[in-house]
C-alpha cells in the first residue's frame, strides 16, 4: 500500500516520509545511517562510526528485523493494541522515570501517536498479513496426503472363464468328429431306438453271413468351429509416464488395467457373443384387467384410449429392431392395467419394452412412429404396466440392428445353448447341438420346483409341467453339478425355501441361550438333484441378466467318453502382451489372443429363462 505522508502530524517527520513511496522503502533506507554509530558503544569505546558497508549493511538488516518484531509483538500484546510504555525495558524506567509520563502539552502522548501511526503504516504495507488457507494463496501451503499407488476398487469378477479349461489348438479352425447317438441310447437324430438283439439259432456255416444278427443305428455330427482373433488396446503419452514418478508407474498400471479388461470383456463374450445377428421378436400379448390394490392405473384409462407395445431382443452388444405391435385399448374405467406376455428369441434372455400411447382412441399402429422406452433389460415372462405415467419421450428403438452379432465374434454359452448357433442366420454348430434343456417360458421366481423341473427334464428330456422345453436335443441323462445366476434371482430361490419348508427337509432348533449368537438370514450354496442324488453347486454371477439361469456341467459323467470337457476355451495363442515401437510421444501396448470356446457337448448344458421378479401381480 502507498505510504500516506499527509496521515503523519508532524511536518518535519511527514516531509521526511514523504520522501519515499511505502514504509518499507522508509525504513530500508533511513537504516544503515542509524546503525553507523553503534561503534562508539562497543566495550572500551568507539573512535568513529562504521564505515565498512559489509559491515554496516550487515547490522542494518539486523536492526530492521529487530524493529518490525518490536512493532508485531507491539500490536499483538493486547487485543486492543498494544501499550508501549508498558512494554519499555524496567531498566531504562528507572533511569528515565520523566520520560513515563506526558510533558506539559501533551508532549509523550504526541510522541506515542506517532508511533502508533507508524504502527498502523507498518501494517498497511502488509509487515501483519495473516498466512490463511486461502491467503496469500488460493491453494494454501497445506501439502497433499496422496496415497500412493493407485488404488483399484473397480469389481473384476469372471468365475465363468476362471472354471472352464485352456487348451491349446492349432490351425484356422478346431474340428472334432462326434457321435451324438447310437442304438439304444435314446439320442442322436434318430432318437437312438434300441433294437432287437434276440435271435434264433443258426449254422454259420450253411447261410453265412445272411444269417448274421441286424445292426445298429448311430448318429455322429462335423464340429468345425472357427478361432476368432481377439485383442485390446492402451496407450499413455510419454509426459502421463514422466509426471508420475516418484508416485506410481503409469506404464505398469495401464498394462495391469488392460489385461483386467481384456479377461472382463472375455468373459462378456463366453457368456453372450455370436456372429449371427439375433432373430426380431415376434409381438407381445397384452392383456387389460382392473388394476389390484397395489397398482396404480395407467394414464388416460377412461377415455377409452390405446396403447401399443413393441419389444426388442437384445444383448450385452447391441440391440435388434422392434416387434409388431400389441394393441392395448384400456376401457372407459379409471382402473385399467396391462398386462404383457412377452416373447423370446433364441441367443437372448432379455427385452426392452417400448410404447406409444394414442391421444385419442382408434389410431392404426402402422402410423405411430414414435415409441419410447418403458423398460429395459426384462427378464420375466410377463410384465404388468401401470401408472402413474408414461414415457412420451426419450429412448427410442434402433432403425437397424446396433450390434447383437458381429462376424468376428465367437459363439458364447447362451447362443450354443439356446439353439441360436445351430438354427439361425448361418449356423455354425450342427442342427440338434444345443442344450438339453432351455426353457424361455417359465414365468415363474426362482424355485425348488423350478430348479427340480429343469433338473428332471436334463435327465429324461421330458417337458416340465409348465411352460415348454424348447430343446430338441434328447435326453443325455445330462447331471448337472453347477447352477449359475443373477444374484436377486438365487436370493429369491434361499426366500422360496424359507417360505416353503415342506420344500425341504430341515428342522430348527434354538435353545434359549443361543438366542444371542443366531445368525440371520438364508442362503443356497448347494441343491440336491432329486433325481441323481447328486449335489449340485449355486454359482453367483456378477454379470448375467436377471431372468436367466445356466445349468452347467464341466464334465461328462462317462469315463470312457474320450470328451474330458463339455465346453472348453481352445487357444492357438493365449494372452500375449505387445508393446508397440515408439513413433510419436506416446507409449501403446496391446494384448491379443487367437482362439474360440468350442462346445464338445452341449447337450449336458441347460437354461432356465423367463424367471420373474414377481410372480404375483403386478408382474415384474
Amino acid at each position: 500500500m502507498d505510504f500516506a505522508p499527509e496521515k503523519v502530524a508532524d511536518p518535519n517527520i511527514a516531509a521526511e516520509v514523504g520522501r519515499y513511496n511505502n514504509v518499507d522503502q522508509a525504513i530500508t533506507a533511513r537504516m544503515p545511517d542509524m546503525v553507523k554509530g553503534a561503534l562508539y558503544m562497543r566495550p572500551g569505546g568507539g573512535a568513529a562510526p562504521a564505515f565498512d558497508d559489509a559491515q554496516v549493511l550487515d547490522r542494518a538488516f539486523r536492526a530492521e528485523q529487530a524493529l518490525r518484531k518490536s512493532v508485531r509483538d507491539g500490536l499483538t500484546m493486547r487485543a486492543q493494541g498494544a501499550d508501549i510504555r508498558k512494554a519499555l525495558s524496567p531498566a531504562f524506567a528507572q533511569q528515565f522515570p520523566m520520560f513515563m509520563m506526558d510533558a506539559a502539552g501533551g508532549a509523550m502522548s504526541g510522541f506515542l501517536g506517532q508511533i502508533q501511526e507508524m504502527q498502523q503504516a507498518l501494517v498497511r504495507a502488509g509487515l501483519m498479513k495473516d498466512v490463511t488457507l486461502t491467503s496469500p494463496l488460493a491453494t494454501s501451503f497445506a501439502p497433499f496426503d496422496l496415497v500412493a499407488p493407485t488404488r483399484l476398487i473397480h469389481p473384476m469378477l469372471t468365475p465363468f472363464r476362471n472354471r472352464y479349461a485352456r487348451t491349446p489348438g492349432q490351425g484356422i479352425s478346431h474340428r472334432a468328429k462326434v457321435v451324438t447317438g447310437i442304438s439304444g441310447s435314446h439320442t442322436g437324430s434318430s432318437g437312438g431306438a434300441p433294437v432287437d438283439i434276440s435271435i434264433a439259432e443258426s449254422n454259420p456255416a450253411s447261410s453265412w453271413p445272411t444269417t448274421l444278427p441286424g445292426s445298429g443305428t448311430q448318429n455322429a455330427v462335423d464340429l468345425t468351429i472357427p478361432y476368432r482373433f481377439h485383442g485390446l488396446t492402451e496407450s499413455l503419452s510419454w509426459l502421463a509416464q514422466f509426471a508420475g514418478q516418484g508416485f506410481d508407474d503409469i506404464s505398469a498400471l495401464a498394462n495391469l488395467i488392460l489385461l483386467q479388461e481384456v479377461m472382463l470383456s472375455e468373459e462378456h463374450l463366453d457368456l453372450d457373443g455370436t456372429a449371427t445377428a439375433l432373430v426380431v421378436p415376434g409381438a407381445p400379448t397384452a392383456t387389460i384387467r382392473t388394476a389390484g390394490s397395489n397398482e396404480t392405473a395407467v394414464p388416460n384409462a377412461g377415455g377409452g384410449n390405446s396403447y401399443y407395445i413393441r419389444v426388442t431382443a437384445r444383448n450385452f452388444w447391441g440391440e435388434t429392431t422392434m416387434s409388431a405391435a400389441a394393441e392395448a385399448a384400456v376401457g372407459a374405467t379409471t382402473t385399467d392395467v396391462i398386462d404383457l406376455t412377452l416373447p423370446y428369441v433364441r441367443g437372448s434372455t432379455v427385452v426392452n419394452i417400448y410404447i406409444s400411447a394414442a391421444a385419442t382412441s382408434g389410431s392404426a399402429p402402422s402410423g405411430r412412429t414414435s415409441y419410447f422406452l418403458l423398460a429395459s433389460g426384462v427378464g420375466g415372462r410377463r410384465y404388468t404396466i401401470q401408472g402413474p405415467t408414461l414415457p412420451t419421450s426419450g429412448t427410442s428403438p434402433p432403425a437397424a440392428d446396433s450390434g447383437t452379432f458381429a462376424t468376428t465374434r465367437q459363439e458364447g454359452l447362451l447362443s450354443v445353448i439356446s439353439g441360436h448357433a445351430s438354427v439361425d442366420g448361418s449356423p455354425l454348430y450342427p442342427s440338434g447341438v444345443m442344450g438339453s434343456y432351455w426353457n424361455r417360458t417359465i414365468g415363474k421366481m426362482l424355485s425348488t420346483e423350478v430348479v427340480n423341473d429343469a433338473l428332471a427334464a436334463m435327465w429324461d428330456g421330458a417337458a416340465p409341467t409348465y411352460g415348454s422345453n424348447e430343446s430338441t436335443a434328447g435326453a443325455y441323462r445330462a447331471d448337472p453339478s453347477d447352477i449359475m445366476a443373477e444374484g436377486s434371482d438365487i436370493r429369491r430361490l434361499a426366500e422360496d425355501v424359507i417360505a416353503n419348508p415342506s420344500n425341504m427337509a430341515y428342522r430348527l432348533m434354538i435353545n434359549q441361550a443361543e438366542v444371542s449368537g443366531v445368525r440371520a438370514g438364508a442362503a443356497v450354496s448347494e441343491f440336491q438333484n432329486p433325481i441323481t442324488r447328486s449335489v449340485v453347486r449355486m454359482m453367483v454371477h456378477p454379470w448375467m441378466y436377471q431372468g436367466s439361469a445356466y445349468l452347467l456341467s464341466w464334465t461328462l459323467p462317462w469315463a470312457w467318453s474320450n470328451t474330458p470337457n463339455v465346453f472348453e476355451k481352445v487357444l492357438v495363442q493365449d494372452y500375449l502382451s505387445v508393446g508397440w515401437p515408439v513413433i510419436d510421444p506416446t507409449f501403446r501396448y496391446s494384448l491379443f489372443f487367437y482362439g474360440s470356446l468350442f462346445f464338445t457337448a452341449p447337450q449336458y448344458l441347460g437354461l432356465m429363462a423367463g424367471l420373474q421378479i414377481s410372480d404375483t401381480t403386478p408382474y415384474k
